[in-house]
């Protein structure tokens, strides 16, 4: 890998400039509150892909032989770790994609579960340092990106048309949590974590409404990544995985337990640490997790850092855990993804009962809403956040999720309430599209 120090550079604009080329991706530490995220990252022209569509028996296989691309660094750039090689996402629907899983209720389309891209170079902007960085597999791939980027004329970007907002009936969605509440009364499960969609036709730039979004909610782990036939915009602040496989230490840091945020409450943070159920959400999640990681831990290295701490985010607090181990000396990307994807947050415990009762209760396929976007580093290792707080433009239509998970001391009403409060950030977005209070 190579590196060199990139002029100044001005985020926002150096995007919108290569938004209209081939591939462009956005990884985006929106400098949160979080621990997460020292560096954003601006990709274009990539050089191949690997795609995967519904159906496919092994979904993860093609990432198990993408080759590492280790190599030197200048001495202060970033590290072959901390650097995307690939860059892309896996869909929630990648767990119904084999025969084995039985037959889902939904008909998937033809859209990819899995897509990463390869971008022999890149800008690395480091927040830390305040400085940015060119980036790729060696000084051609730099000095190629470097040309393309200075040729480009920066094109205003089309405003977005958007239409009357849809979501689903909140009285149905407070059925389908009395549901699952049945489902635990029985003993069938623990938790489930259930969702809704909103929905709005969308014409333009889906860039103007990812930026909208990132206003509307500074979170470390965001994602722009414009796929052709449809775009993701994530604005995320879940760590689903991070796994190096030189130390083969495997990192999940699962979040579970919300509440609102606001400047006159003092007391909201102790309050949601408090709170017996959503300490029981978010216990069992954690529990669910160390299972996971167990299945490619050497044995006894599974361990919970720093359990039930307060995170605050835009408007929000939320519980979160550290959970971690040390991966066996075999164990590949695909086995890693193999032991723990769906991410179990946004699934439920037991996973497999939980993630057959998502389909039966919810409306609609998720597709990548709940799945893990991220990148493959040049080392070889994995980065992936958990596909919350994601909208998708595809077909002339932007859909956005937000769920909650349900135990037995939830109550429906206010897990309708919170979906409201999840969906904030897309409302509060296309509002401001609009002309409204937040543009």
């Amino acid at each position: 890998m190579w590196a060199e120090r990139f002029a100044s550079i001005d985020e926002r604009a150096t995007a919108r400039s290569l938004s209209s080329q081939a591939g462009f991706a956005w990884l985006d530490s929106n400098r949160s509150e979080s621990r997460d995220g020292r560096y954003s990252f601006l990709a274009a022209w990539p050089a191949e892909e690997v795609r995967v569509e519904f159906g496919d028996q092994a979904p993860f296989a093609s990432l198990r032989d993408l080759a590492r691309r280790n190599g030197k660094t200048g001495a202060e750039g970033p590290e072959a770790s901390e650097v995307p090689a690939w860059i892309g996402y896996i869909a929630y629907d990648a767990c119904w994609s084999a025969p084995a899983r039985g037959a889902p209720r939904f008909e998937r389309s033809r859209e990819p579960i899995l897509y990463f891209r390869r971008y022999p170079a890149l800008i690395a902007i480091d927040h830390e340092a305040r400085c940015a960085w060119l980036v790729g597999d060696d000084a051609s791939a730099c000095d190629a990106f470097r040309n393309k980027l200075a040729a480009l004329t920066p094109v205003a970007p089309k405003k977005p048309v958007v239409g009357p907002m849809l979501a689903d009936d909140p009285n149905a969605h407070r059925g389908a949590i009395v549901r699952a509440l049945d489902y635990i009364s029985q003993g069938q499960v623990y938790e489930v974590n259930v969702a809704r969609r909103w929905s709005t036709s969308f014409v333009g730039s889906a860039l103007e409404l990812w930026q909208a979004m990132r206003i509307a909610s500074r979170v470390p782990l965001g994602l722009f990544f414009d796929g052709g036939d449809h775009t993701v915009l994530a604005c995320t602040m879940e760590r689903f995985i991070q796994w190096d496989p030189t130390s083969r230490e495997l990192v999940t840091r699962p979040i579970k337990g919300t509440i609102r945020r606001v400047p006159t409450d003092d007391g909201a943070s102790e309050r949601l640490r408090a709170d017996p159920k959503e300490r029981a959400e978010h216990s069992m999640i954690v529990d669910l997790m160390r299972n996971d990681l167990g299945r490619v831990a050497e044995v006894g290295t599974v361990r919970v850092d720093a359990p039930l701490v307060v995170e605050p985010f835009t408007g929000l607090y939320h519980l979160v855990s550290t959970v971690r181990c040390e991966t066996r000396p075999e164990v590949t990307i695909e086995d890693v993804l193999l032991a723990t994807f769906p991410p179990g947050s946004v699934t439920g415990a037991p996973k497999i009962r939980a993630v057959e009762i998502i389909e039966e209760l919810e409306q609609h396929p998720r597709g990548v809403y709940c799945g893990a976007l991220g990148f493959v580093d040049h080392a070889g290792g994995l980065s992936l956040a958990v596909a919350i707080r994601t909208a998708i433009v595809c077909g002339g239509r932007a859909q956005y999720w937000a769920g909650g998970g349900i135990v037995e001391a939830s109550d429906p009403d206010r897990e309708v309430a919170e979906t409201e409060l999840k969906a904030k950030v897309f409302l509060d977005a296309v509002e401001s599209l609009r002309g409204g209070p937040n543009e």
